[in-house]
């Protein structure tokens, strides 16, 4: 089962700017997997369904504190979703990933 916790909000406009389309086309995905799973988890991915090139910037947080990790990904249109890790560690600590900026290229 997946869920998407897409970036950005929904637009009520009735023209939405470059920007704010390729940000409403990336999100994070959470996924069961196996490993995770063994410990209460879910696999978390980065996705892309925009048709241009995008560059983000996340955020992980760890144990509700925001951590140092401050990690680039370039995707491209028709990449696999980037694995991030799991929701939860093997230590069973809470783990989370949020978008810090979505840009076009």
């Amino acid at each position: 089962m997946r869920y998407y916790l897409m970036a950005g909000l929904l637009c009520l406009a009735t023209h939405l700017s470059a920007a704010e389309s390729v940000n409403s086309q990336v999100g994070l995905i959470e996924d069961d997997s196996s490993e995770c799973l063994a410990n209460d988890g879910k696999l978390i991915l980065l996705k892309s369904e925009a048709d241009t090139v995008v560059e983000v910037w996340l955020d992980r947080w760890f144990m509700g504190v925001q951590t140092a990790d401050h990690t680039k990904h370039t995707l491209k249109p028709g990449d696999e979703a980037v694995a991030l890790g799991c929701s939860q560690t093997r230590d069973k600590e809470k783990q989370h990933w949020t978008i810090a900026s979505v840009k076009a290229l």
